[in-house]
């Protein structure tokens, strides 16, 4: 009998060592690409911070160019850039950038931005970083331009876009199309994959 039972005990040991080496390669290859990232300054937001979700009703139904793929579903990005060029004094809500987007090709057949498409619309730079620091972050903050960083929904979950406006206490903030009110960069471990920018271009502000 005593055998038997440490048999079992065994097996069960063996069990739980695969299962926590198997969480660990998950999670390995879930946050592969990341940075874990800390505001090391107070940078203030803008005072009038523009939310915009991309659920809300009045587009959330609306396809991007001819993909499959609507705002309310995969319009993260869309609504992000919306909220920052709107704070930067060109006001888009995310059906007009979308109607715009969808007019002059900006996007590929599965909805995804075509960055060259984006600055060829003639209004817009947009900026793709190969690398993410915090001093990108606080650089860009500190130019009054706002970082688009990709996360992970509760730092584990699928990809999704968020927009950061502030730093303050150690922590960023963001302004995420799928919530109301500001939210925590460690909402999503504090992990960020990657960084966008998109502001307005200097002739198109005169």
């Amino acid at each position: 009998m005593r055998r038997k039972t440490g048999k079992r005990a065994g097996a069960v040991i063996v069990l739980l060592v695969c299962i926590v080496i198997a969480v660990l390669g998950f999670m390995r290859l879930r946050f592969r690409g990341s940075i874990v990232v800390h505001a090391g300054e107070m940078i203030s937001s803008n005072p009038k911070i523009v939310f915009y979700r991309q659920d809300d009703e009045q587009w959330a139904a609306e396809a991007m160019g001819d993909s499959i793929y609507t705002l309310g579903k995969s319009g993260c990005l869309v609504s992000c850039i919306a909220s920052a060029v709107t704070m930067a004094g060109d006001e888009k809500t995310p059906y007009d950038l979308n109607e715009m987007f969808s007019r002059q090709n900006v996007y590929d057949a599965e909805g995804n931005l075509l960055w060259d498409n984006l600055r060829n619309t003639g209004e817009y730079e947009a900026e793709v970083f190969g690398s993410v620091t915090e001093e990108l972050l606080t650089s860009l903050l500190k130019e009054g331009k706002y970082p688009i960083v990709r996360v992970r929904m509760y730092g584990l979950g699928n990809f999704h876009y968020v927009l950061i406006v502030k730093a303050e206490d150690g922590e960023y903030y963001c302004m995420d199309p799928l919530r109301d009110g500001l939210a925590p960069l460690s909402l999503y471990g504090n992990r960020v994959y990657a960084v966008r920018c998109v502001y307005l271009k200097s002739d198109y502000l005169k």
